[in-house]
């Protein structure tokens, strides 16, 4: 079931758009207003795929091109529709109940959406952890559509994060066996705030890609008490942390690297802050990061 996973977030994405493709190419117009409806359907489902959807499974680059199809196929319809508007009657000048019923669950979660860029309440301000590259925002903001798996546990507000290649991966394939393919792994991790180590474990091994350990959800791990908030990092590689319990760390100092202990299925870090208790959502360098959110550290 593991193996499968990746192939499901992979294609999830990408047969949304197709739903909204065929959904606008493969159905008659009997009016200019059931065009206008069904364009406005069909153009929430792609830019709902477009935002939520875990694109660094295939290419971030992707998304774009759906995008660039979508106004394709937009221009195809109206002149599809056009052709054949000699055709419409003015009693089918009814708005169209079926893009209606598509239409508004659809704004709603596009909202919701864009709505997790920006949360509400306190921030914890930290600096991003990780250097020289194109890292991805796997899971984050404050939404259970952008952040659905964090959304069932503790750490609601929680950011999930990887690192992309030049095609736009988060690793070599879709989900390959190896843990060197991933881009992330081994990737070394800075603090980001001043603060005293709180706690540690550094002993977990690191998981074949695909077989989580459910047992140790946290993996080896490293927890900073902050003036910002208590940071926790997650998922971190066996062997590799070099800070004790008690030790005060700088900004920027190396904590240590990115691995695959502990609850995960691939590589990445999972990072998430309190302050008194309180679970708080994270800006890095003043910017709030939700899925797709892309990050470039040179």
């Amino acid at each position: 079931m593991s193996g499968i996973l990746p192939i499901a977030f992979a294609a999830y994405p990408i047969l949304l758009s197709g739903v909204g493709f065929a959904w606008l190419l493969t159905f008659p117009f009997r009016s200019w207003a059931n065009w206008f409806v069904r364009l406005l359907a069909c153009g929430n489902i792609i830019v709902f795929a477009f935002m939520t959807g875990p694109w660094a499974f295939t290419s971030y680059y992707l998304r774009y091109v759906v995008l660039w199809l979508f106004a394709v196929a937009a221009v195809f319809s109206y002149f599809r529709a056009r052709r054949n508007s000699q055709h419409f009657s003015a009693g089918d000048n009814r708005l169209p109940m079926p893009s209606i019923l598509v239409l508004l669950p659809f704004l709603v979660l596009n909202a919701l959406a864009i709505g997790s860029n920006y949360p509400a309440g306190k921030t914890a301000e930290l600096a991003f952890p990780l250097r020289s590259g194109t890292y991805y925002v796997l899971q984050g903001g404050n939404s259970r559509i952008t952040n659905p798996f964090h959304a069932l546990s503790n750490s609601k507000l929680a950011v999930d994060i990887v690192k992309l290649n030049s095609l736009g991966n988060r690793a070599h394939g879709i989900g390959p066996r190896g843990l060197g393919a991933y881009e992330i792994f081994g990737e070394k991790l800075y603090s980001p705030c001043r603060g005293v180590v709180f706690k540690v474990r550094a002993d977990l091994p690191d998981n074949p890609p695909g077989h989580p350990d459910t047992g140790q959800p946290e993996g080896n791990y490293v927890v900073l008490k902050c003036a910002e908030a208590d940071v926790f990092m997650a998922h971190l590689k066996r062997g590799s942390i070099k800070v004790a319990e008690g030790e005060v760390v700088a900004l920027g100092q190396q904590l240590a690297e990115i691995g695959n202990s502990g609850n995960t299925s691939e590589p990445h870090l999972h990072i998430d802050a309190k302050k008194d208790g309180v679970e708080q959502a994270i800006r890095f360098n003043g910017q709030s990061l939700s899925i797709n959110s892309v990050v470039i550290r040179k």
